[in-house]
């Protein structure tokens, strides 16, 4: 068996259109199509740039909220890849996107990081490469 990539990830949502516009207008993810599902519930696709997809499922509401710790068991956060991650959390905090983790570097893993939230309080994460003297790697 070999794995060649994620195809997609899914997130089960409260509120479709806040999360819409939070996937398409924060984050830039193009929408795709909205699916209804036997069952009542519909999912509605994003594409993630640079490949695979976003899945977010829709119960009409009946998703509860969870709150989890940061050391639960279970997935801990999604991350993706940006250019410059501070810029990217100037540009979240102007559309009032939750920050957890300000931008930091983290030089044993060679990175720069930021934590944030979706209106579904799940964590995103967003990165880059640096070198061990802060600058970021080309």
């Amino acid at each position: 068996m070999k794995v060649r990539g994620i195809d997609h990830v899914s997130i089960n949502v409260q509120d479709l259109e806040a999360s819409a516009r939070f996937y398409a207008g924060v984050l830039g993810f193009r929408r795709r199509e909205t699916v209804a599902m036997e069952g009542g519930f519909s999912i509605t696709y994003f594409e993630i740039p640079g490949g695979g997809r976003m899945e977010l499922f829709d119960y009409a509401g009946k998703s509860r909220a969870v709150q989890r710790e940061e050391s639960d068991t279970g997935l801990r956060h999604l991350a993706f890849s940006v250019d410059d991650v501070a810029a990217a959390e100037k540009l979240l905090r102007e559309k009032g996107v939750t920050i957890v983790l300000p931008t930091t570097d983290i030089p044993s893993l060679g990175a720069r990081v930021l934590l944030f939230l979706d209106p579904n309080g799940v964590t995103l994460e967003f990165c880059q490469p640096i070198t061990s003297t802060g600058e970021k790697r080309t």
